[in-house]
């Protein structure tokens, strides 16, 4: 039986040796120097080895570990992590493209012994870095050949089931990010559930969307491990170019998809989608947030044969704790479709209109953080300890739950979970804001949510000068759509008047 996640892999390499586990798409790669595709067998020896590298290093149970890459790095990106749990250490997954800001505040919090890194400059990171004892590892072609000095035997495991596999860090209500902290029990009971229910097997060629610092790729990372399937990385510059992205699909053969709506939203309108085009691909899933139920009839429509599954879940609850299969195209095209009922291993249920969820997917809680992981993880009568998610939802008479809205001020915009809280932080820490406050806008043209920012200036500034402070210190996508400038209207407690701004702002829309 499996009690660490590595297992699966390990398993994966003595069943199909020779399947290819990471295959990075690219039309030079022939020509390349770097290893853009690895199989099982190799990658699992090559994590051993790096494994042992890491821990001439220090690097013992319990440490935390983070890694930093590009997709095109994949194959580097996954042996360091297999690597990192092979050395019974916690892995920690920082996007590439974040404010070295950020990245040195999660450092910070991790207490990471290591940065692993590749293909990202990181000069401007080490001058916002205080600690002195941060090790940094550089991936490239040199080190590699370095690492495969070390022993490709496999490493004893001390760890158990119930320690924590990976921290990964969401948006923070106070301006600070904060890490959920995930079990191997966690990860297992997620995995073990889809593969079963999904019929994912060796045969299937998985897209490996979502950055790794985004919960939802654990979905892919995992189902593959366990299966012997192929993951395909997606890359950052494939997803700005619908004809690229649909080129790949077709080309890799891809059999499975994951990803946030707002891309299939994107490749819908590139007029790009017709009946004779993807025709491997088997399994459509979406998840971090709702689909736009216009843009999900068509899709559906065009493709009849195919599975469309909506999954939902925090990353609290490892990856998902709810599904929805999708009947038929939907003809209310004013309503998300349902969340759905509980995954394998897991409860789902209201009180008072906010769902909580309970089960073998309820992660350890947020690290270092023990006031918020009080707050959010309790114990219920009847039910054991549960997450409250703040997810607002009603149960329809089929038994499946639908999603209506959040109950505090954590939002979805463009597929990525935020709170308000930290962009108004970022806002307030620019020396020339007087007062600011973030708001999302439900925008008609995605049937999502965009992010508009009211300021009060000490000293007059443009719009993109704002923008542009921003992006040093929060992650791309929480960068606002729209700056207003305004006084900012007060309730009669003296709190600034939302609701206002927001009603204001869609009536000079009208």
């Amino acid at each position: 039986m499996i009690k660490l996640i590595q297992e699966y892999f390990t398993a994966s390499a003595e069943k199909y040796p020779n399947n290819i586990a990471v295959d990075v798409w690219h039309e030079e790669k022939k020509t390349k120097k770097e290893a853009l595709e690895m199989s099982f067998s190799r990658l699992d020896q090559y994590s051993n080895q790096l494994a042992r590298h890491l821990k001439s290093k220090g690097v013992k149970r319990g440490d935390r570990v983070a890694l930093m890459f590009m997709k095109i790095a994949s194959v580097d990106a996954i042996a360091s992590i297999l690597a990192i749990l092979k050395c019974d250490a916690v892995y920690v997954p920082i996007g590439h493209n974040l404010p070295a800001a950020r990245v040195a505040k999660i450092l910070d919090d991790s207490g990471a012994k290591l940065l692993i890194y590749r293909l990202c400059p990181i000069e401007e990171l080490k001058k916002q870095i205080k600690r002195q004892d941060l090790q940094f590892i550089k991936l490239d072609y040199d080190d590699r050949l370095q690492i495969y000095q070390e022993s490709t035997d496999p490493l004893p495991y001390a760890n158990t089931s119930d320690d924590a596999a990976y921290i990964m860090y969401t948006s923070g209500s106070t301006g600070n990010p904060k890490g959920v902290m995930i079990t191997h029990a966690n990860i297992i009971n997620a995995t073990d559930w889809a593969v079963e229910e999904f019929g994912i097997t060796s045969e299937d060629k998985m897209s490996q969307h979502p950055p790794l610092s985004f919960d939802l790729s654990t979905f892919d990372l995992y189902c593959a491990f366990k299966t012997g399937a192929t993951l395909y990385p997606v890359s950052d510059n494939l997803s700005l170019f619908p004809g690229e992205l649909i080129k790949f699909i077709e080309e890799t053969g891809l059999t499975v998809w994951n990803s946030v709506p707002s891309v299939m939203v994107y490749l819908w309108n590139s007029g790009l989608i017709k009946p004779d085009r993807l025709p491997t691909l088997r399994k459509i899933f979406f998840n971090g947030e709702g689909f736009p139920a216009r843009y999900l009839a068509e899709w559906m429509k065009t493709y009849p044969d195919k599975q469309f599954v909506n999954m939902y879940g925090p990353t609290e609850t490892t990856v998902q704790c709810s599904f929805y299969r999708i009947p038929a195209p939907p003809t209310d095209l004013t309503k998300l479709v349902p969340i759905g009922k509980a995954t394998g291993g897991m409860e789902i249920f209201a009180v008072d209109g906010e769902l909580y969820v309970g089960g073998k997917g309820v992660g350890l809680g947020y690290w270092h953080n023990p006031q918020k992981t009080a707050e959010s993880f309790i114990e219920f009568p009847g039910k054991g300890r549960v997450y409250k998610t703040g997810d607002l939802v009603s149960l329809r008479g089929d038994g499946n739950y639908e999603f209506i809205g959040r109950k505090d001020n954590q939002v979805k915009v463009r597929g990525n979970r935020i709170e308000l809280g930290d962009v108004d932080a970022a806002l307030y820490s620019l020396p020339y804001v007087n007062e600011a406050v973030a708001i999302a806008i439900p925008d008609i043209a995605t049937d999502g949510n965009k992010l508009v920012v009211f300021v009060d200036l000490k000293d007059k500034k443009e719009e993109q000068y704002i923008k542009e402070d921003l992006a040093k210190t929060i992650p791309n996508y929480m960068i606002p759509d729209e700056v207003r400038f305004s006084k900012l209207p007060k309730t009669s407690t003296g709190k600034i008047d939302r609701p206002k701004l927001k009603n204001d702002y869609l009536r000079s829309k009208n």
